[in-house]
């Protein structure tokens, strides 16, 4: 996975997360970077017992990983962000929005993920939602602040 990408990734869950009072930690790109790294090395060695706390931290899996979203869904049912794709929107700022190609882009992206959990046992359905959501990944520009910021004199 493009790690850029994975980034995104991250950090929309990570506000999500904040927005919803689960967590109160937005590691910026080189702090992400940092973790990631560890993690790579934990693994290489076998450390797995270590990996769960850090895999937490840095979202690892948040939007892919159907048996954690199916418990996170159940705890945030009435969440305002399932809404719609431009309530989900609402995590994101002006500026970011305005890089996404079409209104709600982001949202569709982030919202088709739910579906995920509803077809673990149709597994035909599950892979072509996961087709789905790769054509969505490929579209999805990197829109966050964090890699358009232009430095001044």
């Amino acid at each position: 996975m493009d790690p850029y990408r994975e980034y995104q990734d991250y950090a929309v869950a990570s506000r999500l997360l904040l927005a919803l009072g689960h967590s109160r930690e937005v590691l910026s790109l080189g702090q992400y970077a940092r973790l990631r790294l560890r993690r790579m090395e934990l693994a290489r060695q076998g450390r797995l017992s270590q990996l769960e706390s850090l895999d937490e931290r840095l979202r690892y899996g948040f939007w892919s990983n159907p048996l954690r979203l199916r418990e996170f869904l159940r705890r945030t049912a009435h969440a305002p962000y399932w809404a719609s794709p431009s309530a989900f929107e609402a995590l994101l700022f002006p500026e970011e929005r305005a890089r996404l190609r079409y209104p709600d882009q982001a949202g569709e992206y982030y919202l088709g993920w739910l579906r995920l959990p509803h077809l673990l046992m149709d597994p035909v359905a599950f892979e072509e939602a996961l087709r789905e959501q790769e054509v969505r990944a490929q579209a999805l520009p990197l829109f966050l602040n964090a890699f358009h910021r232009v430095l001044g004199p």
